[in-house]
Parts: structure tokens; C-alpha cells; sequence
């Protein structure tokens, strides 16, 4: 669906452009008159469809259940004050950072179809190709990691020969891939995998840095079918897979908008309504109601749907679910999450350069307290036309771990630790400015075990008729799969409406 050039015109601009004096816009809050009028009454009879989570898997779903189904009675229902979940965009003094999530992944091309179906397509930027290496932090120094690797899994043995981030013997446990046994294992982690197959060297100083750059956790508990699936089926050779598999064709790897992903949420609550959506509203409880559901709030009032769309963490949905089912409530508690936090530090770039790369990964090896940190994007390098010509800026991601540990303190503690961490590599100054952002939350991690959890959830939810479960523990991790997500979820509850209509 593409939206009328008014809606288009409001997400180019942001709802609003306003902006709190952290430089973030202000969250989108929405309580319609009608709604709270009824409210008071303690009981709403409530729209057909609710989907509970005002985040990006949660809006793309009303977004796309509308553009199939635009009669539909659809309500997006949100805790927090404003809609976004995760993503949480930083305007200030001329640059646009993002705090959370950065980018999409075009392949599959949800994401990119989305952005193309609200106006945003002639907005979407790609990283400066001239800045796109990684660097890898190794015994003092940042080094560049090979280029064309497959989350730190060689091609070929040619792009191991000149790197420094291997001895000649980690080289040579490397090349044994191409002569070890075939061999499958199911349920095994990224770092038995690797391990097994390539030796420790490649595991903690290539693909452990960027898988727990990725995904926030330990490689030795990543689920491989997630985190590496064009693995999935192979027995032998993981550098002869990868020579044998077709490389994505044509095409940026990863896009977003020049103006942040806030502009995305913000054209999807264009798109879905200010009428739908409710901010500021706590759920507390889902039971049956003949055919269809009832949701309690937290202030005693009931909405009654048809459908029900559970667009929040895991630890929440298992909440709502606890009284009337609790199976499905007791296998949606078994999903591990995560918690989360970045600082970002803005600097004079005449006072500090940014390297040439568009960010460093940190492994966990790392010396204290530099190993607090995960990952490192230089944003002035990798999204040049995002910030300021006078400013370099740098966003620290920190190990999940230490994210945990950290998250209680202070905005100052926070960033005086990321200063003394990074100036462990970096001739850094006194920055011009600075800015943290806390996910206390949690964000899904795919451990072993976790696609047959979440297979298993999704297949639980559908056979109780008119629950979907959508977002990262389901769809997997990304913005691309929360976004197909959305749109299977949206499909089949359109399809469920049409069969009835039929039926009836």
C-alpha cells in the first residue's frame, strides 16, 4: 500500500518536530476521547482485532492487516508513554544516531518493502562504501578483519593469508576444515561449530566478535541454525559451503532511512492512525470470551476482541497468558533475554578522527575493562552524511553482561567507564557531548534450542484460535524479521476473516 502524499510528507518529517531537550523527538502518544470516555465505564467492547505492543513488529502488523483488511476494527495498544519499542533515534546538534538497532538487512526484503510502501524508498541510505571494513580489537591494537568472510567464516583460505589477527599456527588449524571428517550435530552452538571445524583462533578472534556483536551473548550458547543457517544442513566443509552457495546478488547488504528509524515507526502510526493506537495503557491479563478473548487493563477496564496479536517481549506475553494458558505461558518464559546499553560520545573532529571503518568489535577477551564493551560504530564514517562536519562520533555498544551490571548507574559513570575502555585504543579527548540509552527489558537471544521453542510457541498460539505471537523471539532477530513477521501474522488472521465471512 502506498500512502497518500500527506501521509507521505508527515513521515519524511516526523510526527512533529519538536524535540525533548535530549534531542529525541517526543513519543507519539495517542489516547482517543471516545475510548477513554468509555473507559470510565469500566467496560469497552472493544475493536475485532487488538495487537498488544506499540513497537515496530506491532505496528508493521496493524500496517499491513489494515492494507489487506481496511474495514477491519483494528487497536494497537502501548505501555510506555510513546510507540517505537527498541527503536530509539537521537537527533542532535545536526546528527542522527541510533541508540538501538541501526540498519535493516535486505535480504529477505521485507524491510525494504515496507520503507518502499510508506514513501521512505527514495530516503533509504547504504553505509559509506569507502568506510566499510571492520576492525578488530587485538592485543592493543585495531586491526582490520578480512573482507568478504560470512560472520567471520572464511571463503577460502586466500583471506586468512595476510591478517595478523591469526598466528601461523591459528592459519593452519584453520586450513584443516577442508580435510576434517564430515560430521553433523543437532541443536549445536555457533562456538562448538566453529570451534570444531576451524580451531580456537577463528572462533574468539573472527566470528566471536561479530556473532556477540550481533547478538549480545555467548557464542557458545547461540543456536547455529539461527545465527548461521546456510550451515543448517552441512556435514563437511564449511569453506567448500560457502564456495559452493551463491553470494546475494545486487544490492546493499544493510539500508535505513537518512532521517533514522524513527521515521519508519513514525510513518507506520501515520499509516495505522492516531485513532488506533493508545499509548500509556498496561495490560494485565488475556481470558476467553465465547469465540474470542477479553484483555484486562491495569485499571480494571476490558477490551474484547476477535483477535489478539501479542506484539511484546516473551517475559510479558507469558504474563497475560499465566491464568488461561498456562502451557503456553511456561514455554514463553523458557526464551533467554537479554539486556542492553549504548553510550555514544560526540567529539571535535578537530580534536579526533575517527578510523577509517565503519565500526570495531571487541572480543571477550579483551583486557579490562576494554571487555565491557562489544562493539564499537564509527557514525561519522559509516553514515557520513548523518553527522555533523565538525563532530566524529562514536557509539559503544556494551557486552550484555556488563549491560546488566552498568544499566543501574549513572548517565556519568556509564560514560566514563566507555572513555576509559575505548582510550585503551583510541586517542580520545573530552567529548562535546553524550548520550545514553538503557534496555532494561531485555532482547531475545537465540540460544540452542531456540527455533524449536519458538516454532513450538508459534504452533501453541495458533492452535488456541485468535492469538498470534509476533516480533524478534519469533521471527527471529532484526528489524527484517520482525517485519515478515508482521506480515505472515497479518495474513492469517486477514485469511481467518474471510473464512468466516464465507462461513456466515
Amino acid at each position: 500500500m502506498r500512502l497518500p502524499s500527506r501521509l507521505r510528507r508527515l513521515a519524511r518529517q516526523g510526527l512533529g518536530d519538536e524535540r525533548r531537550p535530549d534531542g529525541r523527538r517526543p513519543a507519539l502518544r495517542v489516547r482517543p476521547p471516545e475510548l477513554r470516555r468509555a473507559r470510565e465505564d469500566g467496560l469497552v467492547m472493544g475493536p475485532r482485532v487488538l495487537v498488544l505492543g506499540g513497537g515496530l513488529a506491532g505496528l508493521s502488523t496493524a500496517h499491513a492487516l489494515l492494507a489487506q483488511r481496511p474495514d477491519a476494527d483494528v487497536l494497537v495498544l502501548e505501555a510506555r508513554p510513546g510507540v517505537g519499542g527498541n527503536v530509539r533515534t537521537l537527533h542532535r546538534e545536526g546528527c542522527t544516531v541510533e541508540m538501538g538497532p541501526d540498519a535493516f538487512m535486505t535480504m529477505p526484503g521485507h524491510a525494504e518493502a515496507l520503507c518502499e510502501a510508506l514513501g521512505l524508498g527514495d530516503t533509504l541510505l547504504s553505509p559509506d562504501a569507502a568506510s566499510s571494513r571492520v576492525m578488530v580489537a587485538h592485543r592493543g591494537e585495531l586491526l582490520p578483519l578480512p573482507e568478504g568472510m560470512a560472520m567471520g567464516v572464511p571463503r577460502n583460505m586466500m583471506q586468512l593469508a595476510g591478517t595478523r589477527l591469526l598466528s601461523p599456527l591459528g592459519k593452519a588449524r584453520a586450513a584443516m576444515d577442508l580435510v576434517l571428517p564430515a560430521r553433523h550435530e543437532p541443536d549445536e552452538s555457533v562456538g562448538h561449530l566453529v570451534g570444531r571445524r576451524f580451531g580456537r583462533e577463528v572462533k574468539e578472534r573472527m566470528v566471536e566478535p561479530i556473532v556477540s556483536g550481533i547478538y549480545g551473548a555467548d557464542v557458545d550458547e547461540l543456536d547455529a541454525a539461527v545465527v548461521m543457517p546456510m550451515f543448517a544442513n552441512v556435514r563437511g566443509s564449511l569453506i567448500r559451503a560457502l564456495t559452493r552457495a551463491p553470494r546475494p546478488a545486487g544490492g546493499p547488504g544493510m539500508r535505513a532511512p537518512s532521517n533514522g528509524l524513527d521515521s519508519v515507526v513514525n510513518a507506520l502510526a501515520a499509516s495505522v492512525g492516531a485513532d488506533r493506537i493508545l499509548s500509556g495503557v498496561i495490560a494485565r491479563s488475556l481470558t476467553r470470551r465465547g469465540e474470542g478473548w477479553s484483555v484486562s487493563l491495569d485499571d480494571g477496564a476490558r477490551l474484547h476482541a476477535d483477535e489478539v496479536v501479542l506484539a511484546v517481549p516473551p517475559g510479558a506475553a507469558a504474563e497475560l497468558l499465566a491464568a488461561e494458558v498456562p502451557e503456553l505461558s511456561d514455554l514463553l518464559r523458557g526464551f533467554r533475554l537479554r539486556s542492553a546499553l549504548t553510550a555514544v560520545l560526540a567529539f571535535e573532529r578537530s580534536e579526533f578522527t575517527s578510523p577509517l571503518a565503519s565500526g570495531a568489535l571487541i572480543p571477550r577477551n579483551a583486557p579490562a575493562p576494554l571487555d565491557v564493551l562489544g562493539a564499537l560504530t564509527f557514525v561519522d564514517r559509516k553514515w557520513p552524511s548523518r553527522v555533523a562536519g565538525h563532530l566524529s562520533v562514536v557509539r559503544a555498544t556494551f557486552r550484555p553482561s556488563a549491560a546488566a551490571e552498568f544499566i543501574p548507574r549513572s548517565d556519568d559513570a556509564i560514560i566514563a567507564l566507555a572513555l576509559e575502555a575505548l582510550r585503551m585504543m583510541l586517542p580520545l579527548p573530552e567529548p562535546r557531548w553524550h548520550a545514553v540509552e538503557r534496555f532494561e527489558t531485555g532482547t531475545p537471544s537465540p540460544v540452542v534450542g531456540h527455533m524449536r521453542r519458538a516454532a513450538e510457541a508459534r504452533e501453541r498460539a495458533l492452535s488456541l484460535g485468535g492469538i498470534s505471537l509476533v516480533g524478534a523471539a519469533v521471527d527471529g532477530p532484526g528489524i527484517a524479521g520482525c517485519v515478515r513477521g508482521a506480515n505472515l501474522a497479518a495474513g492469517q488472521i486477514a485469511g481467518r476473516f474471510s473464512s468466516a465471512s464465507r462461513v456466515a
